[in-house]
């Protein structure tokens, strides 16, 4: 059983020296009930707060991996904050559209992106094989629910370019102007009524 209680006390006030009014300032107590014991404010759970972290740099490093739950891309991304940093890292997972770029060639090394995303971490150590914990070269900020939103594909290396065909023909100016006609005539001729 959860009983919630509540209290509100007033308070009288002056707003200036010369003129004394009394208000009533409300002061909301919270206590919570739940199976003989009191909980306070302080031990209720704390959910995350909208944090919407948008960053820009290059690809890193890029591969799809293999796990029980199936399989996923797992980027890593570095962005300078200072001229002539270091550097951090911005890593996220992704198992939706941002695959199906990475497969066609569209996600390389050395390619510029921009990516949205909630931070779930910050990281600056880690712990290697002998419990030992060591620094990062770079701090790491890991992102759920990231995104390449539109008009975040940004340039790539020229020599990681997917090839991609195109049909090139010439066209001369009398038959691009008879073709034009001829297809803005052809939905007119089709929908006018038979009498």
């Amino acid at each position: 059983m959860v009983t919630l209680i509540s209290r509100v006390s007033a308070r009288s006030s002056s707003t200036d020296n010369s003129q004394t009014t009394g208000r009533l300032t409300p002061a909301l107590t919270l206590s919570v009930h739940f199976r003989g014991k009191t909980l306070t404010q302080t031990q209720l759970r704390s959910f995350a707060q909208f944090n919407s972290f948008t960053v820009q740099g290059r690809i890193n490093h890029a591969e799809l991996v293999d796990s029980k739950n199936g399989q996923f891309l797992a980027v890593t991304v570095i962005t300078n904050c200072l001229n002539d940093d270091e550097g951090m890292t911005i890593t996220f997972n992704s198992s939706n559209g941002l695959m199906g770029l990475f497969e066609k060639g569209y996600l390389p090394t050395g390619r510029v992106v921009t990516v949205t995303g909630h931070i779930a971490y910050v990281r600056e150590t880690y712990q290697n094989k002998d419990g030992e914990i060591q620094m990062l070269k770079r701090p790491s900020i890991h992102l759920v629910d990231a995104s390449i939103p539109t008009g975040g594909l940004g340039p790539m290396p020229a020599d990681k370019a997917p090839t991609t065909t195109r049909r090139v023909g010439v066209v001369k100016p009398a038959q691009a102007k008879t073709s034009v006609l001829e297809e803005l005539r052809a939905p007119v001729e089709a929908e006018a009524p038979a009498f």
